[in-house]
């Protein structure tokens, strides 16, 4: 991550207000966003401030992730335009030593959901969560992005999608399909993302399904099991 082209001095910006009290009581998002743009003034609204979402803890430094705009203020399907900032631990103080600005567009309504730090294939990396409803059909999807070579790669083509659920779409009840994931890196092989996918129909016992991706080369791609067709059909697509 610290491999990254250094980042030029401060920075002037425009803070959600209803930002204020979050940042207030999260000392360490305080203080990133301090690091990164001097004094903050919450005095911005709308599409035009930025709002700090969190930050992230990695062996060597923090990562600040922000979003334009308000979370959940967008349209129906916009994404939350997300940026990251690397601030390194120097001497007991903060240096903002790399800017990703726009390095992903997400979610829906303007917002994404969990955002995590982990490892993949020995880099520090995000994965970031996130879904939406759409004409009753509800999703939710996964994405990660790497720190590599001093740039912030993403590692999948498309969204892995971990979460459907149709019943708000469907009158029928027998028709109603409930698709939910968990997921993990396994531990023996940082190369390897393992999705667990549970599938619930009306009249059928819960059954569950593996599918591994693996890294290949600067992308994830399937190298065991499918997707089950569920997930497509509950998610509306």
């Amino acid at each position: 991550m610290l491999g990254a082209a250094c980042a030029t001095a401060g920075e002037s910006a425009a803070f959600c207000a209803v930002a204020r009290k979050s940042v207030e009581a999260d000392d360490r998002l305080g203080g990133a966003l301090a690091a990164v743009f001097g004094k903050a003034a919450f005095n911005a609204a709308g599409d035009d401030c930025i709002y700090p979402l969190k930050v992230l803890r990695y062996a060597s430094a923090d990562v600040l992730v922000v979003q334009a705009g308000e979370p959940g203020e967008g349209c129906h399907g916009c994404g939350a335009l997300l940026s990251a900032y690397v601030v390194q631990r120097v001497n007991g103080g903060l240096k903002t030593v790399a800017r990703f600005r726009e390095f992903a567009n997400l979610g829906s309504n303007g917002a994404v959901g969990d955002i995590s730090s982990i490892e993949i294939a020995g880099d520090d990396a995000l994965a970031i969560e996130s879904g939406g409803v759409f004409q009753g059909y509800a999703s939710t999807a996964l994405n990660f992005f790497a720190f590599r070579a001093g740039q912030l790669v993403a590692l999948t083509e498309s969204s892995i999608v971990i979460g459907a659920d149709n019943s708000g779409a469907e009158t029928d009840p027998r028709k109603v399909v409930v698709v939910t994931a968990t997921w993990f890196f396994d531990p023996a092989d940082k190369t390897a993302l393992v999705v667990d996918y549970k599938i619930e129909v009306h009249g059928a016992a819960p059954r569950i399904e593996r599918v591994v991706w693996r890294l290949q080369g600067s992308s994830l791609a399937i190298s065991r099991g499918r997707v089950p067709p569920e997930v497509t059909a509950a998610s509306g697509g």
